[in-house]
């Protein structure tokens, strides 16, 4: 019986023990009844929370442009395979025929356009012959054949040795037997800066000239005869040897200026058919390099370093157009002798976040596979500045990439991406839920000599973890009210 009644009373003993030390505990962090925390320093972090998902660094698909049978197929599932490597080949024997037609056709072009440019350049080596007859002829004309009907013929002042009655052609004349001699002297100059290698322009430019020299001894050549049929005081035999002369020089004049006008007429239709040979050669070309581009078209080429995760051809198939056939994930040889895979994580971020993320900012990636714990080491690598509407909320496209290469990771993983915005050491921070807000103004309340007070502060930035940085109005060691008991 006395040992049921001191049960009782062990329970109660131990009962006010337990209140005693709760309540010990419960104030001493309060004061007045009130909690508090101790103003302390710390660092800070702000960051922006995503969800993300990995996939490779590069991926692509190809397929043919044309349908048309598989010839062979080079590259297996699984196999590791280089930039420009072939994959697949269809059929190209009907394209490699016309390319065969098409080069003879190109060799035969050529084989023209050189006939055209020896002939062409035949007529320009026979310029300087033609250009020294005209010169021969028309000097024979002034100096010979005319110089008999004047006096001082090759002084400043030549004169007609006969009377005439058409004064005028007596003057054109007279003028023009001086200015044929400049004519001579500069056509003579011009003759002689010409050689066999002169440029085509000069050459062309040489005949150019002779022409107007001859034009204008040809007139000299017609005054004369005009003021021939007007003369008297000339016996009839001197009028008619007068006449034979400048009808001998005329015919002489003549004959060179055709031969000057058909050279050129012959190197201007040469030219002609140069270019006309030469847009041939170019249209054989382009037909070359049209059937090129078609029968490389029949090879599917590895554009990137990567391993192939799909392959549908089958040899002797029809390859459908447009149906992808193969597909290629980046990959480079690593170190340990194995593919070593290029991944990247992709998020969507939303607008209010987005001006807080830059390229290369510093972030850690969980992977839902691996849990919480395990922590991937990135980087921002672009941002897309074209948005993404995301159930009616604008998100912009931003890849991350892996600092280190790790076999855990696997194309299509889950996971969340905090992007680091900004990280402040050694600064006051309090909980952020302890700060109030009035008219615009922030307030604190703090235990100061055993009273309580609100007090002004100047926040700065606010941590992802639920604290925020003071700037202003509090100090360490201060008494930050939580909540009144």
């Amino acid at each position: 019986m006395k040992k049921f009644c001191r049960k009782p009373i062990f329970i109660a003993g131990v009962s006010v023990i337990i209140a005693i030390v709760g309540i010990y505990f419960y104030f001493r962090n309060g004061e007045n009844g009130s909690e508090f925390i101790v103003v302390k320093k710390g660092d800070i972090v702000s960051e922006v929370s995503v969800t993300c998902r990995v996939k490779p660094f590069k991926n692509v698909d190809l397929a043919f442009e044309k349908s048309g049978r598989v010839s062979s197929v080079l590259a297996d599932v699984g196999n590791f395979v280089y930039a420009g490597q072939p994959l697949v080949k269809e059929d190209s024997s009907e394209l490699q025929a016309q390319l065969s037609k098409a080069k003879a056709d190109l060799a035969s072009g050529e084989a023209e356009l050189n006939k055209s440019k020896i002939i062409l350049g035949n007529y320009y080596s026979s310029i300087i012959d033609v250009l020294n007859d005209a010169y021969i002829k028309a000097d024979d004309a002034v100096k010979k054949q005319a110089d008999a009907m004047f006096t001082d013929g090759e002084s400043d002042t030549p004169k007609l040795n006969f009377s005439t009655m058409n004064s005028q052609a007596q003057t054109d004349s007279q003028n023009g037997r001086l200015s044929s001699r400049a004519e001579l002297a500069s056509w003579r100059q011009e003759f002689s800066n010409l050689s066999a290698i002169s440029s085509r322009g000069d050459l062309d430019s040489a005949l150019e000239k002779s022409q107007e020299h001859l034009s204008k001894i040809n007139s000299f050549l017609i005054s004369t005869m005009d003021a021939l049929n007007k003369t008297y005081g000339l016996t009839q035999s001197t009028l008619d040897s007068y006449k034979t002369n400048i009808t001998t020089a005329r015919t002489n004049v003549n004959a060179v200026l055709t031969n000057i006008a058909d050279q050129k007429q012959d190197i201007d239709s040469q030219k002609a058919t140069v270019d006309s040979d030469e847009a041939a050669g170019e249209s054989y070309k382009a037909a070359i390099q049209n059937i090129e581009a078609q029968i490389s078209k029949t090879v599917l080429y590895s554009p990137i370093n990567g391993v192939v995760t799909k392959q549908d051809a089958k040899v002797g198939e029809i390859a459908v157009a447009n149906t992808i056939l193969v597909s290629v994930i980046f990959a480079e040889f690593s170190a340990k002798g194995g593919p070593a895979y290029g991944w990247e994580v992709e998020a969507n971020i939303p607008e209010v976040d987005i001006a807080k993320v830059k390229i290369s900012s510093p972030a850690a990636i969980t992977l839902d596979a691996y849990g919480n714990n395990v922590v991937f080491d990135a980087k921002v690598s672009a941002i897309d500045p074209a948005e993404t509407v995301i159930e009616d909320v604008a998100t912009y496209k931003t890849t991350l990439q892996f600092l280190k290469e790790d076999e855990r990771i696997k194309s299509g993983m889950t996971g969340n991406a905090d992007i680091l915005y900004e990280k402040r050491s050694d600064v006051l921070v309090i909980p952020n839920r302890l700060v109030n807000e009035k008219n615009g103004k922030k307030f604190v309340t703090i235990i100061e000599n055993g009273n309580q007070r609100e007090i002004m502060v100047k926040t700065g930035l606010r941590g992802t973890d639920g604290n925020i940085e003071i700037l202003e109005g509090l100090k360490e060691g201060d008494k930050v009210i939580i909540s009144v008991k």
